[in-house]
């Protein structure tokens, strides 16, 4: 039986490092697991942080990994960037990769980082080496059917996304200072209308799960709540491509039982994307795979067969 608890991660003692863009924005990012090991970049969910790749650390270690855990533009400590879109990513993801000179490397991704997998394995699949869309999001504004599936608070955000875009900092605006004032247990709580049982159990009966929710939310508005909700914005908005057009074998992970991205969004994408991948943990909620890491190495071992 998998152990559900994560170990207490002290986030102040992780060193961030920055890129310098092209175009002289930071990108900065956190590296965990085995260094000069095979290249892996992980993309944060919304709101997140590089700080969401810390419990990756000893399983990546132990499997011959470097992960990358990149900042999206606004969130952390990563540059705000005017007029981006969800297909400006893989650019910033190129001008990294070919700065570390990695010709080719694999992507992880949770929850809103799923909609960045997916643009990635749409415009730069001659780069990759695999990618893991997790409890992923989907194009909720593509395809009018995903949307009786989005709870309350989504529907809500959907709204002011494609129609008042100018309004969507404001609800953000009191996460970030939930998460900034509130304990690791009363920020937890606060969302626990949001939370399928699972999730509930995972993250307010463990002080330390909730302690990890609560920090890489916490650093996703380091510098306010301009770059989350502009994160959050682009996935709820058009992505710029539709996912039919990717031949890239995504592998898709997600719960049966996940409120913050519903299965159905899974079951969507493995149909759209047909060369995809869909696995499925039965009565799990949205932050459950987080404790699949040494599952999710030994497959890409056998996939890739690294």
């Amino acid at each position: 039986m998998i152990d559900r608890q994560l170990p207490y991660i002290d986030f102040q003692a992780i060193n961030t490092q920055c890129h310098t863009l092209a175009d002289g924005r930071i990108l900065a990012f956190a590296r965990y697991g085995k260094e000069g090991g095979t290249p892996i970049y992980y993309f944060h969910g919304c709101p997140g942080s590089r700080f969401e790749a810390a419990p990756i650390h000893p399983w990546a270690l132990a499997s011959g990994f470097e992960i990358f855990a990149l900042d999206r533009p606004g969130c952390g400590r990563s540059s705000h960037a005017m007029n981006y879109h969800v297909l400006d990513w893989p650019k910033d993801v190129i001008d990294f990769a070919d700065y570390r000179s990695h010709e080719r490397f694999g992507l992880i991704g949770l929850s809103g980082g799923g909609t960045y997998i997916n643009a990635c394995a749409y415009a730069i699949p001659n780069r990759l080496l695999f990618a893991y869309d997790v409890a992923g999001w989907a194009p909720v504004a593509q395809v009018e059917d995903l949307r009786s599936s989005l709870a309350p608070l989504d529907r809500f955000f959907l709204r002011i996304a494609l129609s008042f875009k100018f309004l969507f900092q404001i609800p953000f605006a009191l996460i970030g200072l939930a998460a900034r004032h509130l304990s690791d247990q009363g920020f937890a709580s606060l969302l626990r209308s949001s939370m399928s049982d699972d999730d509930k159990a995972f993250i307010l009966g463990s002080d330390n799960n909730a302690h990890f929710f609560r920090s890489i939310v916490k650093e996703s508005f380091a510098q306010g709540s301009r770059g989350p909700a502009d994160d959050a914005t682009r996935c709820y908005r058009d992505w710029g491509f539709r996912l039919e057009e990717i031949s890239y074998p995504v592998e898709i992970w997600h719960g049966t039982d996940d409120f913050f991205a519903s299965f159905c969004f899974a079951q969507y994408k493995h149909q759209a994307i047909r060369s995809s991948v869909l696995r499925v943990f039965k009565g799990r909620g949205h932050l459950h795979p987080v404790t699949e890491y040494e599952a999710l190495f030994k497959d890409i071992r056998l996939n890739q067969k690294l």
